[in-house]
């Protein structure tokens, strides 16, 4: 089984095991909140998660290397030319992913808390340089801090409104004449979670760094 985490640019968090089917999720998966696709991300984690398919080595044919080289080829002045480089091994064999790949986790990583020495690390082992690795990993923790204060603008809006629920309801019922005790208890219900909401949001947009790890410059 492999452990997904997916951040769906709706701002929703949401995780789940799955058993692979080819190094792939076996069905499509949506985000819970608007629908978007997942698919395609869950694909790319599974990819950074599962070790490389095994690979029978070529067979060794007799009097030959493992590796057997081409004869030796000399140019018109007779200087035989230098020996190509080895070639390198297959990334997926050094657990290895491509840069698309890496900076979605990244990303993921930097959603679900990770701190940002700890992404730097992770993008380093995947091959970045060492200042590529920091400026990408700045750019995502600020596009995070973006998303977490567009999040909490969403949350003061919804909260302000459904604080207001009791006077809605109150108006609508001596509108028609008729008090119900339990509509408006419903109703100053609506409007404790929308307290709550508002809160959340304040905290998201003044101090996002409480949301997702350490987004402090």
């Amino acid at each position: 089984m492999v452990s997904v985490k997916i951040e769906c640019p709706c701002g929703q968090h949401y995780a789940f095991d799955v058993e692979p089917v080819n190094g792939r999720m076996a069905a499509a998966v949506a985000c819970p909140v608007c629908g978007a696709d997942g698919t395609e991300a869950a694909n790319a984690i599974i990819g950074s998660k599962l070790p490389p398919p095994f690979t029978r080595p070529p067979a060794r044919t007799e009097g030959a290397g493992l590796f057997p080289t081409a004869p030796p080829v000399k140019t018109v002045s007779g200087v035989e030319p230098q020996p190509p480089h080895q070639v390198r091994p297959q990334a997926r064999i050094l657990g290895l992913v491509d840069r698309d790949t890496a900076e979605t986790e990244a990303r993921a990583k930097i959603s679900w808390g990770d701190s940002r020495d700890d992404v730097t690390k992770y993008l380093m082992l995947q091959g970045f340089s060492a200042p590529e690795a920091q400026a990408l990993v700045a750019d995502l923790f600020k596009e995070r801090l973006a998303a977490l204060r567009v999040k909490g603008m969403r949350k003061i809006v919804v909260g302000c409104l459904a604080m207001c629920a009791p006077i809605f309801a109150w108006g609508a019922m001596a509108h028609i004449g008729i008090i119900s005790a339990k509509l408006l208890g419903a109703s100053v219900l609506v409007a404790l979670w929308g307290i709550w909401e508002l809160l959340n949001g304040i905290i998201m947009l003044v101090a996002p760094k409480m949301e997702s790890g350490d987004l402090a410059d």
